[in-house]
């Protein structure tokens, strides 16, 4: 049996996006075949929001995964400023950035 690893996806979305539809995008992605990696839901258990030393240490954190990523996955409808910071990293480091759409067409064309 051959066991093809799948790519890390960093899920980029606002913070004002709800956990359940962040859940609906993580999901999707997964069943495109890719690993989704959500920074955003993965430190609020044990980071304050309100301590700008635990955002400073969040966003640190955040950029850290970023580049271990293989794309950057835009979803929802608005763009914040994090979110272009997230973008403008990805595309600094030549790390495919493209929006949850456009990842369903690349899997329908496969």
């Amino acid at each position: 049996m051959v066991v093809l690893e799948q790519a890390l996806a960093y899920v980029c979305c606002s913070a004002e996006e709800g956990k359940t539809k962040v859940q609906r995008y993580c999901r999707k992605i997964y069943e495109l075949g890719y690993v989704p990696i959500c920074p955003q839901y993965s430190f609020s258990p044990f980071l304050d929001d309100g301590d700008a030393e635990d955002m400073q240490a969040m966003r640190r954190m955040s950029h850290q995964i970023l580049r271990r990523c293989r794309m950057v996955v835009v979803c929802g409808k608005e763009t914040t400023g994090t979110m272009n910071t997230e973008i403008s990293m990805a595309d600094r480091l030549h790390i495919i950035c493209t929006t949850l759409d456009g990842l369903s067409k690349i899997k329908e064309n496969e």
